[in-house]
């Protein structure tokens, strides 16, 4: 049987031969991976939004004060991303992210219900930005895109899903559901291809991905998150051999 951690670079928190989770700063996790080495970034960084949550149930997010760290910060996090591969960032719209990609889309996630958030305001948000980016690490040298991706069909620019019930999410302030991360991994990857959230909370992404059969790197500076990500790998991998098998 192959060691798991053999597939994986340095000394990831948790892993299996589906996933790994690695507890640290992403700027510096994320060297670990060459050039032209993942297939998809799809990630929701906290830089920025200085998260309140009305009900008071979570902690404040490692980060989440700096908005004008994040288009540097993107710039080094996508480096390792195979040329004319995609790359989904939550609560950014394109031109917050300047620089970054060869062409951009502004996607909306509609959650269908108003969010948490600072009750003292009078209005609260019920959708959020998604930026879609095409990224080619050489500006000028667009070499062969994955033109046979779901992404390459059409679609709306609003994504309808439900959104965790605020009192649910017990997990993480910002977790994401499975079901709207599907829809983004599936749209912008193949089996197989090796999935990145540089800042993967509780490894939402990760487990759309392994559920998807696609491999999956999370890393998360919070270990705590980090506990929670890989039990939920763990349980992602086990449902996605069940269903192998039968």
């Amino acid at each position: 049987m192959t060691d798991s951690k053999s597939q994986w670079p340095g000394t990831p928190y948790w892993c299996d031969d589906n996933s790994a989770v690695y507890c640290g700063d992403s700027l510096e996790v994320i060297k670990l991976w060459p050039r032209r080495s993942i297939d998809l970034v799809v990630t929701d960084p906290p830089y920025g939004a200085e998260f309140k949550s009305g009900y008071g149930q979570h902690k404040a997010i490692h980060g989440d004060d700096d908005r004008a760290a994040v288009p540097g910060l993107r710039a080094a996090v996508l480096a390792p991303l195979t040329d004319g591969c995609h790359a989904y960032v939550f609560g950014f719209q394109p031109d917050e992210l300047p620089g970054l990609f060869t062409s951009t889309a502004d996607l909306v996630w509609d959650k269908g219900s108003i969010g948490m958030g600072d009750l003292s305001l009078p209005w609260g948000s019920a959708h959020e930005p998604i930026t879609f980016g095409v990224y080619y690490p050489d500006q000028y040298s667009k070499r062969k895109q994955k033109g046979n991706l779901v992404a390459r069909q059409r679609k709306g620019s609003v994504l309808h899903v439900p959104r965790t019930n605020s009192k649910q999410a017990t997990r993480h302030p910002t977790e994401k559901p499975i079901k709207l991360l599907r829809q983004l991994v599936e749209s912008s990857s193949s089996v197989d291809d090796l999935v990145c959230d540089p800042f993967a909370g509780v490894g939402s992404t990760g487990v759309a991905a392994v559920l998807l059969n696609r491999r999956a790197i999370c890393i998360e500076i919070d270990e705590s998150y980090c506990a929670v990500a890989a039990a939920r790998l763990r349980s992602a991998s086990e449902l996605l051999t069940k269903a192998v098998s039968l």
